[in-house]
């Protein structure tokens, strides 16, 4: 993992908890967007991630009401303003290798973050998050080999 003057000089792909803080308008979420000296982007799995969770409430309610819809038009005005990095075959290799290093309940919890850890890796992308505890967890189990995972904690 790195940290340091570098990092400027990389582009980042956000979080699902943070693309939440900057749908919200949070004011440490926007200081940081505009210090990044290249746009954000998403990686496919924080879209799904966003997507899934208006879908799950529109399951359990039977539909979205007003407040969850403008939420998810917010949502989607900020996933369009961004650049969109697939899960592909270079970040589906990485995953693999880091999936069977993880235990049951860290696989259960951190599937998501391994796929958007990957994605970042295999698109040369740091990640900025709130949860720097999940990603060092996958970072500790990459091969030394490989590039390090770049992270920036952005908290309130």
């Amino acid at each position: 993992m790195g940290f340091g003057s570098a990092i400027d000089e990389i582009s980042f792909v956000l979080d699902t908890d943070i693309l939440t803080a900057w749908r919200f308008q949070k004011p440490y979420v926007l200081q940081e967007i505009k210090r990044l000296k290249y746009p954000p982007a998403l990686t496919s799995i924080t879209v799904f991630e966003a997507l899934h969770g208006f879908e799950k409430s529109a399951a359990k309610s039977g539909g979205l009401n007003k407040r969850i819809e403008q939420d998810r038009a917010k949502t989607e005005q900020l996933i369009q303003s961004c650049e969109i990095l697939p899960f592909d075959q270079n970040a589906a290799a990485i995953a693999a290798y880091v999936f069977p290093r993880l235990s049951q309940i860290e696989r259960n919890k951190h599937w998501r973050d391994l796929f958007i850890a990957a994605t970042a890796l295999a698109h040369r992308h740091g990640i900025a998050t709130r949860n720097q505890k999940d990603f060092e967890l996958i970072a500790n189990h990459l091969p030394l080999s490989h590039q390090p995972l770049r992270l920036v904690v952005w908290k309130p």
